[in-house]
Parts: structure tokens; sequence; C-alpha cells
């Protein structure tokens, strides 16, 4: 999962024609509305296709179309139905189809469902926001960023307003896991360990892919480190060749950060922490190759600041 930039004020042409369309029946036949998916599967489709690359908003994988779905957020249907943000922009995410088999119509929250009518806690969110001294909806108060559906305090994260970077972290082996530790902050651990049990991120197919993308990073930086040892005492230009031979695999690993990138949590991880993820495994308590790598990452720092 990554951080995506969405403008909530700018909702397809064609989702907000079918909202004004459907707005009156919606409201009044709440969750036995009978939703339009032509309306989610023409610009919205494509338009989310776009902002996300054609990768899965929970997982990350590129997405063949058979496999693309759009997920709602907050579920239009269920035991805790949101039935007025169905065409709502800000709850609406491609996710793959397993990422959205998983999740279904859950949706765990902290606030209860239910608190007594003296009480001073706020509840589960039940029905839509109006405006004062009116039967208009709020259409702020809609949106996924909004204090009025924040204030439920939901465990799934959600890609267009969390930053999955200060939650979520990638094992040398590729399962995902809480960054945070429960005794520090039990709200937001769970949030962390909810939305990669809820969208089943630690699937065996999504360990796998992450390992092994892991496992290529050490390969590349292994094999050039074998090599330029090898021909070390056949070098006139040491920087030079330090530089010829990890540049483009740093180069390479930096690339994978790009928002078009597959598991890009993983990569900057690895990135971020390459001297825990990446050079302890290659350098096994040799000094000799853990200054060479120490010393060619930071030539390539210092090149990247001065350019």
């Amino acid at each position: 999962m990554r951080r995506v930039n969405k403008d909530f004020n700018a909702p397809p042409d064609a989702l907000q024609r079918g909202f004004e369309d459907k707005k009156n029946d919606l409201l009044k036949r709440k969750s036995d509305h009978q939703f339009d998916g032509r309306i989610y599967n023409n610009a919205v489709k494509q338009e989310l296709r776009e902002i996300y690359h054609n990768k899965c908003a929970y997982c990350e994988s590129v997405m063949s179309d058979d496999a693309f779905t759009i997920e709602h957020y907050r579920p239009k249907k269920g035991s805790y139905s949101y039935y007025w943000l169905g065409y709502e922009w800000s709850n609406l995410l491609p996710v793959c189809e397993k990422c959205n088999n998983s999740k279904g119509d859950r949706f765990p929250v902290e606030v209860p469902s239910r608190v007594s009518k003296n009480s001073d806690k706020k509840s589960r969110v039940k029905a839509p926001l109006l405006l004062p001294n009116s039967s208009e909806l709020d259409i702020d108060a809609m949106k996924a960023d909004h204090p009025y559906l924040l204030g439920e305090k939901p465990y799934l994260l959600h890609p267009e307003i969390d930053e999955p970077k200060d939650f979520l972290y990638v094992k040398s082996n590729g399962e995902l896991a809480s960054q945070i530790e429960k005794e520090e902050n039990k709200y937001h651990y769970e949030r962390a360990d909810q939305t990669i049990s809820l969208t089943n991120l630690n699937r065996q197919i999504l360990i796998l892919n992450r390992r092994k993308l892991i496992e290529n990073f050490e390969n590349l930086i292994k094999t050039q480190t074998v090599i330029l040892l090898k021909e070390k005492d056949n070098q006139h230009d040491w920087d030079s060749s330090i530089k010829l031979a990890f540049f483009g695999v740093f180069g390479f690993i930096e690339n994978q950060l790009k928002d078009d990138q597959e598991y890009t949590l993983t990569a900057w991880r690895t990135w971020r922490d390459i001297k825990e993820t990446l050079f302890k495994a290659i350098c096994k308590d040799n000094q000799e190759i853990e200054q060479l790598l120490d010393y060619a990452l930071d030539l390539y720092k210092n090149s990247r600041r001065v350019g």
C-alpha cells in the first residue's frame, strides 16, 4: 500500500451526474437502492486506473482487466451500510479481486455501535449528515477525510488519507507487519494489523513477490561486489570503478519507488534501511565488503545531492 493523491473535490463527471440522478432514490431506499454499476465501470474506472497506475489500492499488484474491481472503502451494503457514500468519489478505490473478496462488507471501527442516550461518547456513523435546518446532504461531510466520518475511528487504512509508511513494515522475508508497537499506540497498531488481516495482505503470493523483490536487489549488489573485488588489483581509478559497478544498481532500486512500480512500500523500506536489509546479509561480518558498500553508497548519495 502506498499514499495516493486524489482530488476529492473533482469527481469524474459521470459519477457526479449519476449521483445527482440517483440521489432521491438513494436517500429514500437507503441500502435497498439499486446501485448502477455502469456509472462505476465507465469514466470512474478509467480515472481510478490512471490515478493508481493500474495497481490495487491495497496490495499494489498490477491488475488485469478481469481482476480490476471498484471497492467501496466504507461499504454501501451489509451489516453497517454507508449507503449515502455509494457514489462518493473519496469512498471509491481500485482494488484487485482477491483483496476485495477478502474485505467484503467488513468495516470495523473503534467506537461502539451503540451508546446509551445519556452517554457523551461517540457512536458509529449510521446516517448522513444534513445541512442545518435542511433535508439536503452535507456534501463535505461525505468526504472520507471529514471529521464526521473519521470520528468513528476506522481501523482500515485509507491510501488517500493515511500514510501507509507510518503503519506498515515489510520484513526481510516479505511479510507485512505493524510498524507500531501495541504498547506504544494500541489504536494505530490495530489499524496496521487489521488492514493486513481485512485485505489478506500476507497471502502467500504477495509474501513471495515482496521477498523476490528484496532478493533481486540483494543479488544485484552481491554480483557487482564479487566482480569488483576480483578486479580490484587491476583498477586504476577506484572511485570510477565503484560508480560503474554500483550506481546503476542503486538507481534501479530507487526507480522501484516510483508510483507506477509494484510493491513500492517494499522498495522504500529496503532502500531506506539498505544497510540493514541488504548490506548486512551480503557482508556477513566481512569488514572489507562492509566498507566498500558503505563507501559506494556514500558516493552515490553525494552525487545525487550534487546533481
